[in-house]
């Protein structure tokens, strides 16, 4: 089973449609000195289950995670649209971002790479950076925003 993400505390997500592209960014962020440690790329129904938005994938520890989440925080339907479009061939692209100025770089790389649907989630409270371009993902309509 994969690598649960429980929630992703300092760190920054963003969907990018073509993973080619997606995986070009990230090595973008690894040359600009971002630590591999500190970057995902989350691609296909596998890696789709470690953001496992209702916690279906990992049992109940994780349904009720996912339950208690979903009713305290306002970002939380975010992950079922994350993990939708990993499944449906997208890129999900996750970075640590530990301050403020290399936030603000990885959002710009993110972008020129035509990242969109970017949160930073930090640990009391979640930016919006974009909101989703294009069709949006099949999630059901009570984890939509």
């Amino acid at each position: 089973m994969s690598t649960f993400i429980g929630y992703p505390t300092g760190r920054l997500l963003a969907v990018i449609d073509e993973p080619t592209v997606a995986a070009a960014a990230l090595d973008e962020l690894l040359a600009a000195g971002v630590a591999r440690d500190d970057v995902l790329l989350l691609t296909g129904p596998e890696d789709a289950g470690r953001l496992d938005g209702t916690g279906a994938v990992h049992g109940i520890r994780a349904r009720i995670l996912r339950l208690v989440q979903f009713v305290m925080m306002d970002q939380l339907p975010d992950f079922a649209s994350y993990e939708a479009a990993a499944r449906e061939g997208r890129a999900v692209v996750v970075v640590r971002v530990p301050d403020e100025a290399r936030r603000r770089a990885a959002v710009r790389t993110l972008e020129r790479a035509g990242g969109h649907f970017m949160n930073y989630f930090g640990r009391l409270a979640t930016e919006e950076i974009s909101r989703w371009r294009g069709p949006e993902p099949n999630v059901p309509s009570l984890l939509r925003r």
